[in-house]
């Protein structure tokens, strides 16, 4: 099973985004992060671990990008994940660079 940070970031498939962390530089970016989880959801089926990930893109383009990003990983679903949009998209305003940043969350539920 692969880790979480790096399945997201295929589906993503795109050389801005980082997992984990979010350099300095350049200025246009994207970073994938997990945060806290939610307890697994048990059924009679199985169980289903749940994770959480942000996603954050930074730049002059980032509404653009996390919108494309967001319409990528919302329902998106495979043998291994299934991802929900937790979040609406969040303008979080300004890094100490005065560059536009937005974040947006999601809920991963894994087979």
């Amino acid at each position: 099973m692969m880790n979480i940070l790096d399945k997201l970031g295929a589906v993503l498939n795109d050389s801005t985004v980082k997992l984990g962390f979010l350099p300095d530089f350049p200025d246009d970016l994207s970073v994938l992060t997990e945060y806290r989880s939610s307890p697994p959801v048990h059924s009679f089926g199985g169980t289903d671990i749940v994770e959480n990930v942000q996603l954050r893109c930074r730049g002059e383009r980032s509404y653009e990008k996390i919108s494309a990003f967001t319409d990528k990983l919302n329902r998106y679903s495979d043998t291994e994940i299934s991802v929900i949009q937790e979040t609406a998209i969040l303008d979080i305003g300004r890094d100490d660079k005065q560059r536009q940043e937005y974040t947006v969350n999601f809920k991963i539920y894994r087979r």
